[in-house]
C-alpha cells in the first residue's frame, strides 16, 4: 500500500506538465446515429459504462469516463461502436476492457437516481459534448491500484478517484484518431437488471433470457383409506358358508311356565307384574 501511495504522489507532480503539453488536443464532438434503434443501444451501453465505472464520482468524473469511451470509438486499436468498445473482450474471463462487464457487477439492482444521472451524462456526450480536460485519453484506472500497463502510457489528468492516460507518441496524437464510427450498434448485450424505485426489487430487462426455468408442477398421490365406524344397534350377523346372512330366531314368549313342587303350583316367566 505504501508503494502505491508514493507512486500516486509522484504521478500527481508529473501530470500537470504532461497535461499542459496536450491541453489543446481534444476529441472532435461525437454525433450519434439518427437511427432510433442504434441510438438507444449506444445510449444504454454508454450509460452502463458511466454508471458502473464512475457512479460515485462527480459530474466531471462521469463525463471523463464517457469521453474515454468515445475516444476509443475513433481509435483503430479499439472497436468502432459504443457498445463494441464497452463490451470489448467481455466474452473472455480476463480480457474485458471494462471490469463491470465480466466481474458480476451487473447482477445487482441499480440505484434509480444514479442511473438517471449517468443517462444524462451519456446523452450529452452522444449529442456532441466534449470533456476537454481528458483530451485524447483512452485509458484510466483508480488511484487505489497500479496496473502493469500504466508505466507504458502517458498520464493526462487525475480526476476524482481515477487517473487518465493517453497513448505515448504518435499513437496518442490527434492524427491517430482516424477510425470512422460504425453505421450501427451491436444487438447482443448481457442481461440487465433494473430496480423498482419503491421496492428495490430486481427486474430483468430481458425476461426471455431468464436463467431459471419454471418449476414443474408435481401431483402428490393421496391414498384414500376407508373410514371405519360403528353404529348404535344390533351388530350385523355373520354370513354363512352359502353367502346368506345367518339370523338368530327371535325368542317367542309362550307365557309363564307352571310346575308343581310338593303339591304347590309354581309359575315362572311371563310379563313382570302380571296377575295370576
Amino acid at each position: 500500500m505504501r508503494i502505491i501511495i508514493l507512486w500516486s504522489v509522484a504521478l500527481l507532480s508529473a501530470v500537470p506538465s504532461a497535461a499542459a503539453a496536450f491541453e489543446s488536443a481534444a476529441a472532435e464532438p461525437f454525433t450519434a446515429r439518427r437511427d432510433s434503434g442504434a441510438y438507444d443501444r449506444a445510449l444504454l451501453c454508454l450509460t452502463q459504462a458511466v454508471y458502473y465505472e464512475a457512479r460515485s464520482e462527480s459530474d466531471d468524473g462521469q463525463r471523463a469516463v464517457a469521453q474515454v469511451v468515445l475516444n476509443r470509438v475513433r481509435h483503430p486499436a479499439y472497436a468502432n461502436s459504443v457498445c463494441g468498445v464497452v463490451y470489448q473482450g467481455s466474452q473472455r474471463a480476463t480480457g474485458c476492457q471494462f471490469s463491470f462487464t465480466c466481474d458480476g457487477s451487473m447482477s445487482a439492482a441499480i440505484e434509480p437516481y444514479a442511473w438517471e444521472r449517468a443517462g444524462r451524462i451519456a446523452a450529452a456526450a452522444l449529442r456532441g459534448s466534449v470533456y476537454r480536460p481528458v483530451g485524447l485519453a483512452t485509458n484510466y484506472h483508480t488511484t487505489a491500484i497500479n496496473p502493469y500497463w500504466a508505466p507504458s502510457l502517458t498520464p493526462q489528468i487525475i480526476l476524482g478517484a481515477h487517473i487518465f492516460y493517453r497513448r505515448p507518441g504518435s499513437g496518442g496524437a490527434q492524427g491517430a484518431f482516424t477510425q470512422a464510427p460504425a453505421l450501427d450498434e451491436p444487438d447482443a448485450m448481457p442481461e440487465q437488471f433494473h430496480a423498482n424505485p419503491r421496492t428495490q426489487a430486481r427486474q430483468r430487462a430481458r425476461p426471455e433470457r431468464a436463467r431459471y426455468a419454471a418449476m414443474p408442477l408435481v401431483e402428490i398421490p393421496v391414498v384414500e383409506r376407508p373410514v371405519l365406524f360403528r353404529t348404535l344397534g344390533a351388530r350385523p350377523a355373520a354370513a354363512s358358508r352359502t353367502g346368506r346372512p345367518q339370523t338368530r330366531p327371535a325368542s317367542v314368549s309362550t307365557g309363564p311356565r307352571v310346575t308343581m313342587q310338593g303339591g304347590v303350583r309354581v309359575s315362572r316367566g311371563g310379563a313382570a307384574g302380571a296377575a295370576n
